[in-house]
């Protein structure tokens, strides 16, 4: 079924689906704390050798999700001359920067094919700001554009660190994002929370194998 055909309303996230944010976030947190602390290090070590590289080590913007402004976190892989010259009227598109190795930093290279940049949005799936599961959040310019267009799956769900879409798209299966994001809202409404749930750790497996292949999500 296609999944544009969902109503546009709100879908809350159903219990089940929060308990399971809330204690699958808290494990890999505790699991990948040791190794993130490890990266961090090499980050800091790195800065004191190239002064190119040097510069927060968080990267911060606001982002929406469901209709909503929140403060949005990355560990920052980019140089901060190259961030500074994407910066427009406040909004960075590092989507594009990344297709350009020149940007990133050596740490920042690898945290990118391996999804660890991601690794302090889990603070937000385990806060309850995002969810395991669900659309990419966009920044506020680029989720104005999605609305216009009439695409709605990023105002009825609550937004994802990972997604079908997410767990396919370096594959090249030519996949519709705004589609597959319809579809997950379609099934999150006309399924019961530990539906969801087992749906949600498929695509969390999916995700595994694709980071584990270093393709990028």
């Amino acid at each position: 079924m296609d999944g544009r055909n969902a109503p546009l309303e709100i879908i809350q996230t159903p219990p089940l689906k929060r308990l399971f944010d809330i204690v699958a976030s808290a494990i890999v947190l505790v699991l990948l704390t040791p190794i993130m602390l490890l990266l961090l290090l090499l980050a800091l070590l790195e800065q004191f050798i190239s002064p190119a590289a040097r510069g927060a080590l968080f990267y911060k913007e606001t982002r929406i999700s469901q209709g909503k402004p929140f403060t949005f976190y990355k560990i920052r892989t980019f140089k901060m001359s190259a961030l500074e010259k994407a910066n427009g009227n406040g909004i960075v598109h590092t989507k594009k920067l990344e297709h350009d190795f020149r940007n990133l930093t050596i740490i920042g290279m690898v945290l990118i094919q391996v999804y660890l940049d991601e690794f302090p949005q889990l603070f937000l799936v385990f806060t309850g700001k995002m969810s395991f599961v669900g659309p990419r959040p966009t920044n506020p310019e680029t989720y104005a554009k999605y609305i216009a267009r009439g695409n709605r799956a990023k105002v009825i769900l609550k937004a994802g660190l990972t997604g079908r879409f997410q767990t396919h798209k370096a594959i090249k299966y030519g996949l519709d994002q705004e589609q597959v994001d319809m579809e997950y809202a379609y099934f999150c409404k006309n399924s019961s929370g530990l539906q969801i749930v087992v749906h949600d750790i498929t695509i969390l497996l999916q995700t595994a194998l694709t980071i584990m292949r270093a393709e990028g999500i």
